[in-house]
């Protein structure tokens, strides 16, 4: 079994997990673990009451150990097993077939929303990419649409119907057969999934494409900004893959997809920042958002959020940030509200600051420091 190195994780909402390779002599608390996901939910296979002896179990984690190919990694919580991912090559030995990696991850429900999925995702795909796996794929339950998201968010597609797979409570289920292709150019980091009372912040993926395209070709959506509309789909993607990615790469939150709650998986708008000087921990807003959608608050409700994030939750687990400023044309007083309502101060005109669209512009610029952010907001988002 490939070896995970103890890591801790600080999670978004501040609790310190521990992420290692399973030892071979935890069987006893893997199998207590494996009961309590068996009566918190039915979206894996374990039922409750059943589970191979504390023997059998430490055998099989000995005889996986042999497997330098192979993945099992505990997160741990005070000690406690809170959540697994097994990754495995589903037939190593298979000239047609040593590519594919397959997994199982389960995590308890006292956990559930801190990003510790998608670290192990990230995780399993490292592995992935060591070994020379090129794709990896799992099975979900159709039912169990808080996974079927997740997976969808991480780069997961569906390829699939497994018809009656699971047969529970006297009720046949279907499952969703996923797989994810990691030779398509794929980001090394994404930023986490933030909540607003309206609005689904998440990672941009390449799916989010032809939803992006229909609002970037809109020359009324892109007159203030500094880019041109998109002429073809293939624009929308390059634009995800060599620009949005290249700053995940940077592990820069540049941009979140807006999405509403009610239909996640539709961008909406993007929102995100990215440093302007990280010695001096300055970063740059900027967003975007489908004409549709204007003038409903939406942009101030996104921004006002990645804004917290960065001073609450980036700022202390990836990179210091005191200082978010951003720009807008002199014309742009929409885009200039915006900024007001989030509690940005304006600071000044930096007179034909931009060339664009055949003119100059003039900028204006407005800034929040993290001192200000925490005298208005004292009491931290609770996650």
């Amino acid at each position: 079994m490939a070896v995970l190195a103890e890591k801790e994780f600080k999670s978004s909402n501040g609790r310190i997990f521990t992420f290692r390779s399973m030892q071979a002599n935890e069987g006893e608390i893997f199998n207590e673990f494996m009961q309590k996901i068996a009566h918190e939910t039915q979206n894996t296979y374990q039922i409750p009451g059943v589970s191979f002896s504390i023997e059998e179990r430490n055998t099989r984690f000995t005889k996986a150990r042999e497997n330098l190919t192979d993945l099992m990694i505990g997160v741990f919580l005070n000690e406690q097993l809170v959540g697994t991912l097994n990754f495995y090559v589903f037939m190593p030995q298979h000239p047609w077939a040593k590519h594919v990696g397959r997994f199982a991850m389960m995590l308890l429900k006292d956990v559930w929303g801190e990003g510790l999925a998608q670290e192990l995702l990230r995780l399993a795909e490292v592995q992935a990419q060591s070994i020379g796996v090129t794709r990896i794929e799992a099975e979900v339950r159709a039912f169990n649409d808080r996974g079927v998201a997740l997976y969808k968010n991480a780069g997961y597609k569906i390829e699939g119907t497994r018809k009656k797979a699971a047969f529970i409570d006297g009720k046949y289920n279907d499952e969703y057969f996923i797989a994810k292709i990691l030779n398509e150019k794929f980001p090394k980091w994404t930023p986490p999934t933030l909540t607003t009372n309206r609005l689904t912040l998440r990672a941009i993926t390449l799916d989010d494409a032809p939803s992006m395209f229909e609002y970037a070709k809109n020359p009324n959506m892109t007159k203030f900004v500094l880019w041109e509309p998109h002429q073809s789909l293939k624009d929308t993607a390059n634009g995800i893959k060599n620009y949005f990615f290249q700053k995940y790469d940077n592990l820069e939150p540049e941009a979140f997809a807006i999405t509403l709650k009610s239909d996640p998986s539709k961008i909406i708008g993007t929102v995100g920042t990215w440093f302007n000087s990280e010695k001096s921990q300055c970063m740059e807003m900027g967003y975007a958002l489908s004409e549709e959608y204007w003038n409903q608050g939406i942009l101030t409700e996104a921004a006002n959020e990645v804004i917290r994030y960065c001073f609450e939750e980036y700022s202390n687990t990836i990179a210091p940030v005191n200082r978010i400023q951003a720009h807008c044309k002199l014309e742009n007083a929409a885009s200039a509200r915006v900024m007001e309502k989030v509690g940005m101060q304006y600071e000044a005109v930096h007179r034909q600051r931009v060339f664009s669209k055949n003119r100059f512009w003039d900028m204006k610029v407005y800034a929040i420091l993290k001192e200000d952010w925490l005298k208005s907001h004292p009491t931290p988002k609770p996650y």
